[in-house]
């Protein structure tokens, strides 16, 4: 049994409020001798496809597959109980699901390359909500497989059977914690080592079994202190990682060490950075590098980072470092705290030639927890230090910024084109002044070369220190704001625009293509592929609420108490409905599906997480084909609505509230 990885998950039925089972994951069993405990709550949600998430509705396993590249795959999950509404909570940008059976469709003829994908699900009704994923294979190449670890000669660990796969394989991993030292060093991990090389149209990928499932912790294991590193990769080659999360490292929990060739990091949680076991506990031992990493950091080449997220203690939370051509897209970063004296950042992309940071969210970050930095750096950063006269090309587009006690961005930069910065949306920060020297930056953005910023929207920055910093919201001589930008609530500047009801809603469609790298056909174009709700949510949710350090150092000597639960993955709440409800309480559901049956069309909607959908009074359907129809109101326990009039070819829902109704999230058509 010494080569064997065997996974004993129990869970427990522990309660439901409001209509949802809570779901423990009590022990991952490794070697059949030793087991380590998990975050019950950070995992649970990754396992919801077992049992659902309410007695009443259910969805089986939906396992693993594999499909020809250019065939249409096509799946129809078994579910238990009515359902209300189903769609896509993670998954290809050309993947359909169903809204009334969840049935899954998805041509693959539109993939550049194949490899290993997650399809998830949710599916609602008027008692809650639960999800299921799969795994799909896609093989482009006439001969990869998909194969499992720990079967038919795959080892069970991720470091030793990357680098033993065959090329183009997908390799997935069971739901578990794995250690990254078990019995021999490193064997959970890659260090200054990397996957078998793919090719340029089939990815080697490893992938969780479910997203956010398979955890690669550096906690003290067996005869095994703290570790280092978990992915430290070596030079890679058409390479995917995907639904990992790393957690309790000495240093950065995800980085490479040598530039890669397309390098895809799809859905992977990094719990931040560690500090080499150093204290930095003062302005001197803070001075050391091992006090400032970052928690996902990739170094030259041309990465692709999506749909991921860090969050804890960190230099910056997710970094391109002196790459030829970068995309970071549909990513998340929340700023814990950070005790080195290096710049302090969210989303850092420093000394990159060429990068595009496409519709991420930086949000809820705190500089109360992070005393000793010299120099500011920000949420969306641009660093150069020691590049300055590079010739970089850099696209910011599509950003939401939302309650940060952080400068929005620094920009060093030079030499270049014009940086271009659109459809922005940042709303209640606060300017930076550093701890240590008392460098305060401007409040939003603050550049060495022209930058020009069109679409956006600026509302509720404050500067840090009230009237004692003289700095201003904008850097006057290097950022050129168009008329298009929306200015509100901002000391010294004039508002003008008009401000949007919801935060989100000039942001309602992604603007890049799923699985695409930089200069790829689509990298940059507008998708008809809604924002809202977040994919994966959930438990991007519940990892960044396990987060807790009571003893975090303060800004000025003492300690504070950082508290993971906060903002918007507090818990009895959803992501989404945090953003769209910052401004205005009164919040449209934000899935609406319309399916044409023929002779009606059948209206469905996802309510809310039990809380906020006790505010509910009401539905209301309307059309929006010519002049607005109301077409019914519906009691708050009624998701389903079947029109008669078949001429309505645009349908919206609102919520009606005691205090008045929303405004409207999507406008739908049958399908």
């Amino acid at each position: 049994m010494k080569n064997r990885l065997n996974f004993h998950i129990i869970f427990f039925i522990i309660g439901a409020v409001g209509g949802f089972n809570q779901l423990s994951f009590a022990s991952t069993k490794i070697n059949n001798d030793q087991s380590t405990s998990v975050n019950a709550e950070a995992t649970k949600l990754a396992h919801t496809h077992l049992l659902g998430k309410d007695k009443f509705l259910k969805i089986e396993d939906m396992g693993l597959h594999s499909v020809k590249h250019g065939e249409v795959f096509r799946f129809q999950p078994k579910i238990t109980g009515k359902v209300s509404i189903c769609r896509k909570d993670l998954g290809h940008d050309d993947v359909f699901v169903d809204s009334e059976t969840g049935k899954i469709s998805w041509d693959t003829s539109k993939l550049a390359f194949g490899r290993g994908f997650h399809i998830r699900i949710k599916c609602s009704n008027n008692a809650g909500s639960t999800y299921a994923s799969m795994v799909v294979h896609v093989d482009k190449s006439g001969k990869s497989k998909l194969r499992v670890a720990g079967k038919n000669g795959v080892s069970p660990y991720i470091g030793v059977a990357g680098k033993e796969m065959k090329s183009g394989d997908t390799i997935v991993f069971p739901d578990g914690v794995y250690p990254v030292s078990v019995q021999k060093k490193y064997q959970n991990a890659f260090k200054r080592s990397a996957p078998k090389k793919g090719t340029e149209e089939q990815f080697s990928t490893l992938i969780a079994q479910h997203p956010g499932g398979a955890i690669v912790s550096g906690a003290p294991y067996g005869k095994w202190p703290k570790q280092k590193n978990a992915f430290q990769f070596s030079e890679t080659h058409f390479v995917a990682i995907v639904g990992f999360v790393i957690e309790n490292v000495q240093r950065s929990g995800f980085t490479t060490i040598a530039p890669g060739n397309r390098l895809l990091i799809d859905f992977v949680g990094v719990a931040g950075a560690g500090t080499w076991m150093q204290p930095c506990s003062d302005f001197e031992k803070s001075q050391t590098g091992k006090c400032s990493n970052a928690g996902l950091r990739v170094n030259g080449g041309t990465p692709l980072i999506q749909n991921s997220y860090d969050w804890g203690h960190n230099r910056y939370g997710i970094m391109t470092r002196s790459t030829s051509g970068s995309i970071t897209r549909r990513s998340f970063v929340r700023l814990d705290e950070h005790k080195g004296d290096q710049p302090y950042g969210g989303f850092s992309n420093y000394c990159d030639e060429a990068h595009l940071s496409q519709d991420n969210t930086v949000f809820d970050s705190l500089a109360i927890g992070a005393p000793h930095y010299k120099h500011y750096a920000g949420l969306e950063a641009y660093p150069a230090t020691g590049c300055e006269r590079l010739n970089a090309k850099l696209k910011t587009e599509g950003l939401l910024a939302v309650n940060n006690k952080l400068s929005l961005s620094l920009m060093d930069q030079k030499e270049g084109p014009v940086h271009q910065w659109s459809h922005i949306v940042s709303y209640d920060s606060q300017g930076t002044c550093t701890p240590q020297r008392n460098f305060c930056g401007n409040w939003l953005l603050q550049a060495d070369k022209l930058t020009k910023v069109s679409n956006s929207f600026f509302g509720k920055a404050r500067s840090f220190g009230g009237i004692e910093n003289k700095s201003t919201a904008f850097d006057n001589k290097d950022v050129v704001l168009d008329d298009s930008v929306t200015l509100w609530d901002i000391p010294g500047v004039a508002s003008r625009g008009e401000v949007p009801r919801y935060l989100p809603q000039p942001l309602m469609y992604y603007r890049g293509r799923s699985d695409t790298f930089y200069g790829d056909e689509g990298y940059d174009q507008v998708t008809n592929v809604r924002r809202w709700p977040i994919g994966g949510e959930d438990i991007i949710a519940a990892q960044m609420r396990s987060y807790d350090n009571p003893k975090a150092f303060k800004v000025g000597g003492g300690e504070v108490h950082i508290k993971g639960n906060r903002g918007a993955v507090a818990k009895g709440d959803s992501m989404s409905a945090y953003f769209w409800s910052y401004i205005d309480k009164k919040i449209p559901p934000l899935a609406v599906r319309v399916k044409n049956k023929g002779k009606y069309h059948r209206v469905s909607w996802e309510p809310f997480v039990t809380k906020r959908q006790a505010l509910v009074k009401q539905w209301k359907v309307v059309c929006l084909t010519g002049k607005e129809q109301v077409l019914t109101q519906l009691q708050a326990d009624q998701l389903v609505y079947q029109s008669k009039s078949t001429q309505c070819q645009d349908y919206a829902v609102k919520a009606v509230y005691e205090g008045g109704e929303s405004g409207i999230a999507y406008i739908e058509k049958p399908l």
